[in-house]
Parts: C-alpha cells; structure tokens; sequence
C-alpha cells in the first residue's frame, strides 16, 4: 500500500524502513516530502529508520535529514512511533 493511501485510510504511525536501499531519485525524495506533510495534516507520524550509508549521503547533500523524523534502527522507531 502507498504511503498516501495508508495516510488516508487513518493510520496515524507509519515507519519506512529504508535499510535495503542502495540509492534514491530524486522521485523518491519527493513521494517521502509529500508524503510527510499529507501525515503532518491528518494528524499522523512518518518517520524513517535505517537511513545509512550512500542513501544517508544523498540526504545530508540535499539537506533534507531536518526535514525528516529519522530513527537509527527499526525498533527504535517503533519504540517512538508506539
């Protein structure tokens, strides 16, 4: 399920797991951005675990790790979404 599908059907904590990842579009960036302020405006948290290596880079050039509520690991963001 997209994340503005899960946003509109009410889910109030959602935690992307970007861990697998080896690189993002700037596409991506964009779906991540919307996809924040559509949670911020249904009351909603989004946030971001796992973020590491080229794709941690690629935030940091970008200047985007503010935009973000990033967690280091999965359960840490569970434990902060919970």
């Amino acid at each position: 399920m997209c994340l503005n599908n899960l946003i509109s059907a009410g889910e109030k904590a959602i935690l992307v797991d970007l861990g697998g990842l080896l690189y993002l579009t700037s596409a991506a960036f964009r779906v991540l951005l919307v996809a924040t302020d559509e949670a911020e405006r249904g009351a909603a948290r989004l946030a971001l675990c796992n973020v590491i290596g080229h794709v941690r880079e690629l935030f940091e050039m970008g200047g985007l790790l503010d935009a973000f509520t990033i967690h280091s690991s999965r359960e840490e963001g569970l434990a902060q979404l919970s």
